[in-house]
């Protein structure tokens, strides 16, 4: 038996202790992984990659399973990251939507284990049952393929643990990051198990939000730091020194000393970043998942103190509220909408690509051809093989920012969760094998070219690791800061940092001819600087030199160490310097933290004039660091340019100061809207009233209207309901913003938990009435003019308050058969709120009316006002009437507490159970059945169960067939958090490519194909997205992707594009790769929603032609 971890009830129980010390003990934990098989040999063959590359298998199960991540050591192990918690311990909050209210509250870790005992009692000890685990393979004898395998640590089982997401290994030490913590492990001994644990820091993930947005991107950054990222799930973490670092609703970017001193947060307002990279100019990079609404993943120049304008409470909202409606995640000025739309607060993404961008890294400059240099390589995550794979691109300079260029495929068909390169030439690629839980499995493939992977180097990098470099004199490393990999000019350069080898770098810093060796000299001065090894002297005299980027360079590290003498160097380069001088000296003049210079940064974010994000986010930042709100304040004069005042708004909502109540009466309403922005989503009290009060035209930007209107509504008195039901009568304002002011006053009385705008929790008492009900009352003549909608909400309105003098307006929207049948519908419910004379009369008509679902209505107010003589006329529509009727009929005797009502439930269930009952309404029956106590009800339902077909496997589900509302269908396709149906599908050019497109789904398929696809979606992969291996009788083996099949044949496509038929007959043996759609999706979805989803997708028959569209 090996030794592993520490037991639990010490491990876990310790909360906010750092660098605790705690030595392995045995480990009896055993998951369930696949056995030893081909499968990962003959996966080879469906893997679509340059010819002049080499794919090898180097490890499969059951040495491996699961796998997340890895990192590589200096010898060559690979450190694998393996989860066997998925929905068993680590949730997603889509599978549990009756948390998210609290979800969404929780501000820490603890308040989180708090909720999980809530809603599951004494069932949440299961979430302790398996365990996150980090295993160690090795090749020992060279021959390109693993040979051993330990576990060298396991017991990451608390049930506030999430998945073990990242991992890194540098001279001994693991680093390993695993909600709530991140932990540093050593291995003493040599025998492939860890000693010895610390944790470093906890807090991180206080809210459960979706899985897989984790801890993780460990990676050592140029300054000699270690970075790592979190996923939306926020973090709550006291450090070291006492500082609370806390943001609960988005995600970040940390650095901390390798001892986890220091740690600050180094980026924030992303989705969930999963891997980090640096390239060789010692800039931060990310690509950051996209929230399935229609809108794209990000790749992310990640820049100090940026915020990239994701919060995870738009996740909830159906068009994911300012997410998408203000063009948060689109590139700068992509497009003129962008352009006006998106917030100045946020520093936008450089591109949109990828739809699952996980393992990320930076070609280290050996191993593959020179035409990779420079290049990222993004694994490209989508839930099947088929779609997936690793994409690589390539960064040009921008201004102060970056454009993406040479966006290609390294290796596709594999589903890839992370890429790396070993210090032997090889790319490692972790392959997740099928879906999203973990099948049990896992494999590592390695890519080589061979005519680069051993290049003619006089000590190659591999060499120079397994001997090390600690051994080496101080001029050898100096030399090695020239080396063609990064990653040993990096250890080069920490070496002689741990040397305290001041001179060998002053020397390459200054008179190196290789431009990287002096970039890393400089980088390694900054970290004797920050620790009080060194005088700044030497580094001042760099941001002098002849080359820009060593100019930069040294701006940077001087910037990072907080030097004051180098002040008016930073001012120099604010005001002449290349714009990556500008961006480094204001992030520098920021550290400084003094306002001696505030006009330098003025003056720079008048000369940018918003034209470079990046170079405007260093000046905000300065601002932010270095001015008092006061002097903010005075930048709200006509004599400063609109830049100029953007730009202090931005700076105070950093500061979220009341201050920025200022600008509200900005004649520029880029001005206006941003300071609005700042003052509802921060909730900034001291000006809130001021907003509430600001004036609006219909002309006023979308963006603004609404956070007016959400102010007035938060505040909730007379005057602010009276400002909202004017919006609402005002025929002037867009149908949706009217729309959005009527739906206020119907819930002013009982406020929603989340806030209307951003869904952020933000609970409001319980007000009465008599607040809004003036407003109301004086304005619903002019709520009235407007569209059906409009007036159906106006009519609802009068119905809530019980308006009388408008009955006979409602009486004549309800006799006028011409209306929209659902504005009579709710008219006639209007009548019934406020107790017309005329009710009982408009009911006799309403009865016999031409639209069902103003009959069945009529019946509900028939059965409130009068139960008993309603079941006769119930009965008679549940036999009789159309499917609404029907299944309005069954619950509303449902609700009926009257024993008449029951025998026709009862009746209706017996004919259910002798198949005789219309299709559309059994779900409806079974489902008055479930909730009924009574055991007439429960005998009922279990002859109804008996009757299932065992050897049937959609027999639980058949009810689901017909009867669905097309409307909610389509609100679950496109809006549903927990279907998530266009995260990977589109219609009608709405969604993603991950899946197929099912604009024509129905054209061929029938409903109960349909049911299958969602009930059991690995029974039927849709042609084009089901890969197979065969193995064939004469020995060779075929892949590829199924195109077509008949009884004796199956033409296939191969990786390449070609189209060959195989005969059935000659196939031996077969591996089929797994749907990307989730296995266990119906049981995300009530009956009910699968049913409404049916309703919709069975109404898509015509293939979608974008060029009638453009």
């Amino acid at each position: 038996m090996s030794k592993h971890r520490v037991t639990l009830a010490v491990l876990f129980s310790v909360v906010g202790v750092f660098s605790l010390q705690i030595f392995a003990q045995e480990s009896t934990y055993s998951p369930e992984v696949q056995g030893p098989s081909t499968e990962g040999e003959l996966a080879l063959e469906g893997f679509v990659y340059p010819s002049e590359l080499e794919v090898k298998l180097w490890a499969a199960e059951p040495m491996l399973a699961n796998p997340v991540a890895f990192g590589i050591d200096e010898t060559g192990g690979l450190y694998i990251c393996e989860t066997f918690r998925q929905q068993k311990g680590v949730e997603d909050n889509r599978s549990h939507m009756n948390w998210l209210a609290d979800d969404l509250s929780l501000t820490s870790v603890d308040e989180r284990l708090e909720m999980f005992r809530k809603f599951l009692g004494a069932d949440v000890e299961k979430y302790a049952l398996e365990h996150d685990r980090i295993r160690l393979l090795r090749d020992t004898d060279g021959d390109g393929k693993a040979d051993t395998a330990t576990t060298f640590a396991d017991g990451f089982n608390s049930i506030v643990d999430g998945t073990g997401a990242g991992v890194l290994a540098i001279d001994g030490d693991v680093y390993y990051t695993c909600i709530p913590k991140l932990y540093r492990m050593r291995d003493e001994n040599g025998d492939g198990v860890a000693d010895e644990i610390e944790t470093l820091h906890d807090g991180y993930g206080v809210r459960v939000a979706f899985r897989g947005h984790d801890m993780h991107g460990l990676t050592l950054g140029p300054d000699g730091r270690l970075y790592f990222s979190i996923g939306d799930r926020g973090y709550n973490v006291v450090t070291m020194e006492g500082k609370r670092l806390l943001r609960p609703d988005t995600g970040a970017v940390f650095r901390c000393e390798l001892d986890g001193s220091d740690l600050e947060v180094f980026a924030y307002g992303l989705r969930n970043p999963q891997e980090l990279a640096f390239d060789d100019f010692g800039n931060l990079f990310t690509g950051d998942n996209n929230s399935d609404s229609g809108d794209q993943a990000r790749w992310v120049y990640v820049t100090q103190g940026s915020d990239t304008g994701w919060r995870m409470y738009y996740q909830y909202l159906p068009d994911r509220g300012p997410w998408n409606r203000e063009r948060i995640w689109y590139p700068y000025q992509s497009d003129d909408a962008t352009s006006e739309l998106q917030p100045a607060y946020v520093v936008p993404p450089i591109a949109n690509i990828s739809d699952g961008p996980s393992g990320l890294v930076h070609y280290p400059g050996v191993g593959l051809s020179p035409k990779y240099d420079g290049h990222f390589f993004l694994a490209d995550f989508r839930g099947s093989a088929g779609q997936s794979g690793v994409r690589h691109f390539r960064m040009e300079p921008k201004g102060a920012t970056f454009e993406l260029v040479d966006d290609d495929w390294l290796i596709k068909s594999i589903l890839v969760t992370d890429v790396d390169f070993g210090f032997d030439g090889r790319v490692y690629l972790s392959d997740w094998v099928d879906g999203w839980n973990g099948p049990g499995k896992g494999r590592i493939y390695t890519l080589t070219d061979p005519q680069y992977r051993l290049p003619s180097l006089e000590t190659p990098s591999e060499e120079l690791m397994t001997e090390g470099l600690a051994k080496l004199s101080e001029t050898r490393l100096g030399e090695l800061l020239a080396h063609p990999d990064k990653r040993i000019r990096q250890r080069a350069q920490f070496e002689l940092v741990k040397k305290e080898a001041e001179d060998v770098l002053r020397e390459v810093a200054n008179s190196s001819s290789n431009q990287k060796a002096r970039l890393h000299a400089i980088w390694g001065l900054g970290q004797m600087l920050r620790v009080g090894k060194i005088l700044s002297k030497d580094l001042i005299e760099l941001a002098n030199d002849q080359d820009p980027e060593v100019r930069a360079q040294a701006l940077n590290v001087l910037g990072d160490n907080n030097v004051t003498d180098a002040a008016p160097l930073f001012v120099a380069a604010v005001g002449n310097g290349t714009p990556r001088q500008k961006y480094f000296a204001a992030i520098g003049l920021g550290n400084l933290q003094s306002d001696e210079n505030l006009f330098v940064i003025v003056d720079l974010l008048k000369q940018n004039d918003n034209s470079d994000p990046v170079l405007r986010h260093a000046a905000i930042r300065a601002l932010a660091m270095c001015a008092t709100d006061e002097q903010l304040v005075e930048f709200s004069k006509p004599q400063f340019p609109p830049s100029v005042r953007l730009g202090a708004v931005v700076a105070l909502r950093r500061m979220e100061s009341g201050s920025l109540k200022e600008f509200l009466n900005d004649p520029e309403p880029m001005v206006v809207v941003e300071a609005a922005r700042a003052i509802h989503d921060l909730d900034i009290v001291d000006a809130v009233s001021e907003l509430a009060e600001l004036g609006l035209t219909p002309d006023s930007p979308d963006a603004l209207i609404r956070r007016v209107m959400s102010a007035n509504f938060k505040r909730g008195r007379k005057k602010n309901a009276e400002r909202v039901a004017e919006i609402a009568a005002d025929s002037r304002f867009s149908d949706s913003i009217r729309e959005e002011a009527m739906q206020e006053l119907l819930q002013w009385d009982e406020p929603p938990v989340f806030d209307r705008v951003t869904n952020k929790h933000r609970p409001l008492d319980t007000r009465s009435l008599d607040l809004s009900t003036p407003a109301v009352r004086g304005n619903l003549g002019g709520m009235m003019a407007g569209n059906s909608k409009l007036k159906t909400f106006a009519i609802q309105l009068a119905a809530k308050y019980e308006v009388q003098d408008v009955a006979s307006y409602l009486q004549e929207t309800f006799e006028e058969t011409g209306n929209d049948p659902e504005m009579r519908r709710e008219a006639l419910i209007a009548l019934d709120a406020v107790n017309s004379m005329s009710l009982m009369k408009l009911l006799d008509s309403g009865l016999t009316d031409e639209h069902d679902q103003i009959r069945a209505a009529s019946r509900e107010i028939l059965a409130r006002r009068n139960p008993v003589d309603a079941v006769p006329v119930l009965a008679e529509a549940l036999n009789n009437g159309s499917r609404i009727e029907r299944q309005s009929a069954i619950h509303v005797l449902d609700q009926l507490n009257v024993p008449e009502a029951e025998e026709v439930l009862l009746k209706s269930l017996d004919e259910l159970i002798a198949n005789n009952v219309p299709a559309d309404i059994k779900l409806d029956l079974i489902e008055v059945a479930e909730k009924r106590e009574s055991i007439k009800f429960k005998n009922r339902l279990n002859a109804i169960e008996k009757q299932r077909d065992p050897n049937d496997p959609l027999s639980a589900y058949r009810e689901c067939l017909e009867g669905g509302d097309l409307t909610r269908g389509i609100e679950i396709f496109f809006g549903n958090a927990t279907a998530s149906c266009r995260r990977c599908h589109k219609v009608k050019g709405d969604g993603s490519d991950v899946g197929p497109d099912l604009s024509a789904v129905s054209k061929e398929n029938s409903r109960e194909y349909l049911l299958e696809s969602i009930v059991l979606p690995n029974a039927k992969i849709a042609k084009g997205f089901e890969t197979v291996v065969y193995a064939l009788a004469d020995g060779r083996i075929v892949s590829g992707i199924v195109k077509g099949e008949t009884d004796e044949t199956v033409r296939l496509m191969q990786p390449m594009g070609e189209i060959v038929v195989i005969e059935k007959d000659d196939i031996d043996a077969q591996t089929k790769g797994q749907s990307g759609m989730p296995a266990d999706m119906a049981k995300q979805l009530t009956k009910s929603e699968i049913r409404d989803l049916i309703e919709y997708l069975s109404t898509l028959k015509t293939p979608y032609d974008p060029k009638g569209h453009e």
